[in-house]
């Protein structure tokens, strides 16, 4: 009999407000779903959404792809309906992704503590919570959580899943050195089949921009947004994702608004997961100054759909301007951006050939493998 793995996320497909973190999980369970029966426990609506999804029961198990999938409303669920979920299941291991969401994460922590789920193995997934840039956000309440639940050895018997050893320095930063952390680098969809087929042209003078992601200060979209004011030649700017800070998207539209005329941003809304690889392949590059991610599947989309990226340094995706992949700058080197952004204005269609078919390549190439799936099965095995 297979063992079972129970997921507790915020959200899940059909979601695609909340990023990243959806299509990790996905990806899990696609890729692993031959191993393990797969449970998810998640919201009943997307990121930021006041009604549930349409035509989805909630309260009860039903297949979603792979996966079998509870539905809830989040607001309505508490430490004993939790329990009843989590032991109903008979799951041998339960796997969080996150350390700071109340509902999904702590309370199955607590309850750990309590010794209310005997014979269960934990493991969790901050989802690059613990990296600079994200935890310096609300830095002073993350800080006291974090010292209280020290004093409470509440994460005694917690394993960690970190996607890449700059994510498993960072929780160890933040919780000390005596946490079991194992890392399993992010699994992708399946790219065997896809050959390259960048269509755009790209002329001097001219350039198309990306931004996909939520609009929130993590991401650092109003960063882009400045450095585009110094730049010359035309530039269009094509910024896709949910709005999800309304005052942080106010002082990135008090940019644009004073954007000079050859910088053309456009906001294009929401991308469902079904347009993104279109998005990309319709765009020269893609600019995502991000403050950190544990992984980044943005970027690994952006590469394969020959997409090459300027991001920062804060990511596990490193050293990608000696393979003509893109570029990863620090954020405190403005200079850099700047004449990268020249750079790439100047290019002509020759050049950005290169890069656009390295960028996809390289993508491909970090696509899963078989010491990543053996990574995850070592994760989630009850016996290990």
């Amino acid at each position: 009999m297979r063992e079972k793995v129970l997921i507790m996320a915020p959200y899940y497909s059909p979601s695609f407000k909340a990023g990243g973190p959806v299509q990790s999980i996905k990806n899990i369970v696609d890729n692993l779903s031959n191993e393990y029966d797969f449970f998810i426990v998640t919201s009943d609506r997307d990121l930021g959404d006041q009604s549930p999804f349409e035509n989805i029961e909630v309260d009860c198990w039903i297949k979603n792809g792979k996966a079998n999938v509870m539905y809830t409303d989040a607001s309505k669920l508490n430490i004993f309906k939790i329990n009843k979920i989590i032991t109903s299941t008979n799951a041998n291991t339960i796997y969080l992704n996150s350390f700071f969401n109340y509902k999904f994460s702590i309370i199955p922590t607590v309850l750990k503590k309590l010794k209310l789920l005997p014979n269960k193995k934990i493991v969790l997934a901050p989802r690059g919570e613990f990296s600079p840039g994200a935890f310096k956000l609300k830095k002073i309440k993350k800080s006291m959580y974090v010292n209280f639940t020290k004093l409470l050895g509440l994460y005694k018997h917690i394993e960690f899943h970190a996607t890449a050893e700059s994510e498993r320095n960072h929780i160890m930063d933040i919780l000390g050195k005596g946490k079991v952390i194992k890392v399993a680098n992010n699994l992708t969809a399946n790219y065997e089949g896809l050959t390259f087929n960048k269509k755009i042209n790209k002329k001097p003078g001219n350039v198309d921009l990306v931004f996909v992601s939520r609009i929130h200060p993590k991401k650092n979209l109003h960063y882009a947004i400045e450095l585009l004011k110094e730049l010359k030649g035309n530039i269009t700017f094509n910024i896709f994702g949910p709005i999800e800070d309304a005052n942080y998207w106010d002082k990135c539209l008090a940019i644009i608004n004073n954007l000079p005329k050859n910088i053309n941003v456009k906001y294009r809304g929401l991308a469902t997961r079904e347009q993104v690889n279109d998005i990309f392949m319709d765009n020269h590059f893609f600019l995502f100054p991000t403050l950190g991610e544990n992984y980044g599947h943005v970027i690994s989309e952006a590469l394969i759909g020959s997409c090459p990226v300027i991001i920062s340094d804060e990511t596990p995706w490193r050293n990608l301007e000696k393979i003509q992949a893109g570029w990863d700058i620090p954020l405190d080197n403005k200079n850099e951006y700047l004449e990268t952004l020249s750079c790439i204005i100047k290019m002509d269609e020759e050049v950005y050939k290169t890069f656009a078919r390295s960028a996809f390549e390289f993508g491909k190439k970090v696509s899963n493998s078989e010491d990543e799936l053996e990574n995850y099965i070592k994760l989630f095995s009850f016996k290990s």
